[in-house]
C-alpha cells in the first residue's frame, strides 16, 4: 500500500502519473502491443460478437487493421534500421546503443525521495540528456519521443523511469554540430577578421612586426604580418577540428518514428511483431464472421 505522502513527495501524485505513463509518452501502439491489451481486445471481440450487432465486429476489425500496421512499422524500423557508433560520422535516421547520464555541469534530477532519475513522467519529461556509447556522448531531446520503459529495471518495480546508467536503445534523427566557424566563414574570410583585429591595435602591431623601428608598417612587414595570420587562423582550424563534436537526436520533423527504451531492440521487435500477428488475425477473423 502507497504512503499518503512522504516529506515533499506525493506518492498518490506520483501513482497517479504512472497509471497513464504507458500510453501518454509510449503512445497507443506500444499500449496494443501489451499482452493484456491483447487478452481485453479478444475477450470484447467475443462478447460483440455474442451481445451486439455485426456493425460492431466491422469497427473492431478496422481498428486491429491499423493497430497491425502500426505495429509492422514499427518492427521494420527496429530490424532494419543498421546500428550506428558516434564516432562514425553517420547523420540522419539511425539507432544507437549506449548507457545515459546527466548533462555536464548537473548533478541530480528528479524528486528527493526517489533514486536520482533523468527521466520520469509527470515531472522530469522534456529535460535532455546524455547517450554515450563509448565512442561519443550524444544529447537526446525526449520532448517528442515515444519513450516505452519496462519497470524495475534497475530500481523500483512500479515505477516508469530512467535512471543514470541505464542502458538504451534510441531510434531518431541524429544531427552532429562542428565548430560553427569552420562551416560559415571561408579561411580568406578568417584570415581578414585576424588582420582587423590587429589593426586595431596599432601599438601591438607595430611591437610585432614593425622589424626596422619606423613607427610603420612597410609593405613587406605587411605580407609578414598576413603570413602571421595565416599560420594562426590554420593553427586555429586544427584545434577546432580537435574538439570533440557536439551530436544531438530529436525527432525527424517529417513523421519518423523517434523511440527511446530499455528493452533490449530484439525483444521489442518480437512483442512488435507478435502483436501485430494477433491483430492481423483477429482483422481477417472478424472480417469473415461480420460478412
Amino acid at each position: 500500500m502507497l504512503p499518503k505522502a512522504v516529506g515533499s513527495a506525493d506518492w498518490l501524485e506520483i501513482a497517479e502519473n504512472q497509471r497513464y505513463a504507458v500510453l501518454r509518452r509510449g503512445g497507443l501502439i506500444n499500449l496494443v502491443a501489451l499482452l493484456r491489451f491483447g487478452v481485453v481486445w479478444v475477450l470484447l471481440a467475443v462478447w460483440l460478437y455474442v451481445h451486439a450487432d455485426p456493425l460492431w465486429l466491422l469497427l473492431l476489425a478496422n481498428c486491429s487493421l491499423l493497430f497491425a500496421l502500426g505495429l509492422t512499422r514499427r518492427y521494420r524500423l527496429i530490424t532494419d534500421t543498421p546500428t550506428s557508433r558516434l564516432s562514425s560520422g553517420a547523420q540522419g535516421y539511425v539507432e544507437l546503443h549506449g548507457r545515459v547520464s546527466l548533462p555536464e555541469g548537473e548533478s541530480s534530477r528528479g524528486l528527493p525521495h526517489l533514486p536520482a532519475t533523468v527521466w520520469l513522467p509527470g515531472y522530469v519529461e522534456d529535460a535532455p540528456f546524455v547517450l554515450d556509447d563509448g565512442l561519443g556522448r550524444c544529447l537526446l531531446y525526449p520532448g517528442e519521443a515515444e519513450i516505452v520503459i519496462q519497470p524495475g529495471h534497475t530500481h523500483f518495480s512500479w515505477l516508469h523511469a530512467i535512471y543514470p546508467g541505464q542502458a538504451l536503445y534510441v531510434l531518431g534523427e541524429l544531427y552532429t554540430q562542428r565548430a560553427e566557424s569552420l562551416e560559415t566563414l571561408s579561411k580568406r574570410e578568417r584570415v581578414a577578421q585576424v588582420l582587423a583585429k590587429w589593426k586595431s591595435r596599432p601599438l601591438e602591431l607595430l611591437h610585432g612586426f614593425d622589424a626596422n623601428d619606423n613607427g610603420k608598417i612597410d609593405p613587406d612587414e605587411w605580407e609578414q604580418a598576413r603570413a602571421a595570420a595565416e599560420r594562426q587562423v590554420a593553427d586555429d582550424e586544427v584545434d577546432q577540428r580537435r574538439k570533440p563534436a557536439m551530436h544531438t537526436m530529436s525527432s525527424s520533423g517529417v513523421g519518423q518514428l523517434f523511440l527511446i527504451t530499455n528493452i533490449p531492440p530484439e525483444r521489442l521487435a518480437r512483442r512488435y511483431a507478435l502483436a501485430a500477428t494477433v491483430h492481423t488475425l483477429l482483422w481477417l477473423s472478424l472480417m469473415v464472421i461480420a460478412h
